[in-house]
């Protein structure tokens, strides 16, 4: 529950203290009384208070030294001089140089006095709950950042079970899926995309032969050329691996980069044959990268190709596989970038076939 606003009276002269309690105190405010300067500042570093009511007149510390005192203490309260001394320089001075808001004659007129203190504790309310508002925005704020990193990186741990899933299927999927994932993210950063989409691309590319999982082993793990018919079921994993994404809170971004990592800018791919821009901008950027590494990795019938290789023959199917704008993204990173990330994760043996 807000305490009430307070209202401070600095005078030095103990009877117009008591006037201005006895004013004010039927109204319904709370007041304090401060003898002058020194006790204004005690009672100012203790207390909030909405209006500061002072004396020009006093020992020490005049009225105008005691307001720039008090300040910084009381950075939303409203200052009031009240003097008998009123002429017209000081009041100027008072309003123009010490941020004084109003300056009240002595003797006061008791309705005029009212009237102002209520004015000016409307206005500290009205500044206290603006600051409140943007205080509480960013606490939201605040905690809508943390709650989105914490989920993206829970999004990005699951990821990572289903890869290790995977990877109990195919043994050579883990390495492959760590690199690609690097690959699309660099394509996706020259590409400028923001944060959320590089997040999507990274998840996809993890993920993106996730549907295996549902191949059987005898097609998956088989050593030799696919007939046609198992052709059929392996390319089914491209939406067994849609349907799994969909349905996981938070791995949906993923959906686009795992149905259509087989299309083709020409049309000419599966599993629905989407052409050029019909296919997601995350998906041709994985086109690349998963092209990359396959050109780049060793596999039982040829060893990889030279990074200057891989980069001929995928300049070479732009307009017909590739996005030709990502591959002139792609042309214009460092190739070492490349060989960095296979360094970083290289390919490791199937312990399942260590004693075959």
């Amino acid at each position: 529950m807000k305490a009430n606003p307070r209202v401070l009276f600095v005078d030095d002269d103990a009877p117009l203290r008591t006037a201005f309690e006895r004013t004010l105190k039927p109204h319904g405010y709370e007041i304090d009384l401060a003898t002058g300067g020194q006790d204004a500042l005690e009672k100012a570093g203790a207390q909030k208070y909405a209006v500061i009511a002072t004396d020009y007149r006093m020992p020490q510390m005049n009225g105008l030294e005691v307001i720039e005192a008090l300040k910084s203490l009381q950075p939303d309260a409203t200052f009031m001089l009240v003097s008998g001394e009123c002429d017209l320089d000081l009041a100027l001075d008072a309003v123009n140089q010490h941020a004084v808001s109003f300056v009240v004659p002595k003797p006061w007129d008791t309705q005029e006095l009212l009237g102002l203190i209520q004015r000016s504790i409307e206005q500290y309310s009205t500044k206290c709950d603006q600051r409140e508002m943007v205080v509480e925005n960013e606490r939201i704020i605040e905690q809508k950042t943390r709650l989105g990193k914490a989920l993206a990186q829970s999004e990005e741990q699951l990821a990572e079970l289903l890869l290790n899933a995977l990877d109990l299927r195919d043994h050579e999927t883990r390495a492959h899926c760590r690199r690609v994932s690097r690959y699309a993210e660099m394509l996706g950063k020259k590409l400028e995309l923001n944060d959320s989409e590089l997040r999507d691309i990274r998840k996809g590319a993890l993920l993106h032969d996730v549907g295996k999982i549902g191949i059987p082993d005898s097609i998956l793990l088989k050593p030799g050329k696919l007939t046609d018919e198992e052709w059929v079921t392996m390319r089914t994993h491209t939406d067994m691996g849609g349907h799994l994404v969909q349905a996981i809170p938070g791995l949906a971004g993923a959906y686009d980069i795992v149905t259509q990592h087989h299309e083709k800018w020409d049309g000419s791919g599966y599993p629905r044959g989407l052409q050029s821009e019909e296919i997601a901008l995350g998906a041709r950027i994985f086109m690349i990268a998963d092209t990359l590494d396959a050109i780049l990795s060793d596999r039982p019938y040829r060893q990889g190709a030279p990074i200057e290789v891989a980069r001929q023959e995928i300049q070479k199917f732009a307009g017909t596989q590739f996005d030709p704008y990502v591959v002139q993204n792609f042309l214009d990173v460092d190739p070492q970038f490349w060989m960095d990330v296979r360094k970083e994760f290289p390919d490791e043996p199937d312990p399942r076939r260590v004693n075959s």
